[in-house]
């Protein structure tokens, strides 16, 4: 088949996207598809993955596109092939393989993309849980507040290895973990105690982090009261 032209893809993204096929056309426009899933443009392969994530065939064919496109070498189009799994749901577990291999992405809103399309799974996506857990540790927020979403929405399956986590005193992964234990067992003594135990960490670490004569004077007071 001929390489397609970005102009080419961008009407045939268009008349998908806004017009529909007629019945007849859609396998003929998802073979084209896939095609331009391997065109050496990015902006082109990009657009196909937004045109086979809208095109009425069959989930599962639409998944297994999308899956091999979170492979591609461009980042683009790895994170717009996360975030159309994401709207597949459950539909989408046959790529749950290849969206935890995503949370490791040397990109980081691919990782990001991976696991809030993750988040749609609940507790499908357990097999995430070591690779959502480690994302806590990303140094931007809204990452990890996207992992902690998606472990809360795994549910229970979650809290050994938040635990774990947590024992490990990461000053930047301890509050979500808090958090995320905190949310799905907050009546479960082990949790308490790791909380308790991290909290004092976090107040060490705040001491620590004072001049010494204020450590003093603080501490003394307490001492008093």
């Amino acid at each position: 088949m001929e390489q397609l032209t970005p102009q080419v893809m961008h009407k045939l993204v268009f008349t998908i996207l806004v017009h529909g096929l007629p019945d007849p056309q859609t396998p003929i426009a998802y073979e084209v598809l896939l095609e331009a899933l391997n065109h050496p443009n990015p902006q082109v392969r990009e657009l196909a993955v937004v045109a086979v994530a809208e095109l009425a065939v069959p989930a599962p064919k639409r998944v297994a596109a999308l899956a091999r496109a979170l492979r591609d070498p461009a980042a683009r189009v790895r994170r717009r092939a996360a975030r159309a799994l994401g709207d597949f749901g459950t539909q989408a577990a046959s790529a749950l393989p290849e969206l935890i291999a995503g949370l490791k992405d040397p990109d980081l809103s691919v990782r990001r993309d991976c696991a809030g399309a993750l988040a749609r799974f609940g507790t499908a996506a357990s097999p995430a849980i070591p690779g959502l857990v480690a994302l806590l540790s990303e140094p931007e927020t809204r990452c990890r507040v996207v992992a902690a979403t998606a472990l809360k929405r795994i549910g229970p399956a979650a809290v050994p290895a938040l635990l774990e986590k947590l024992r490990q005193n990461n000053p930047v992964a301890r509050p979500r973990c808090i958090a995320v234990l905190s949310y799905l067992a907050p009546d479960d003594p082990e949790v308490i105690e790791a909380i308790r135990a991290a909290e004092n960490h976090e107040a060490n670490d705040e001491y620590g982090q004072l001049p010494a004569t204020v450590v003093c004077t603080s501490l003394a007071a307490v001492g008093a009261s």
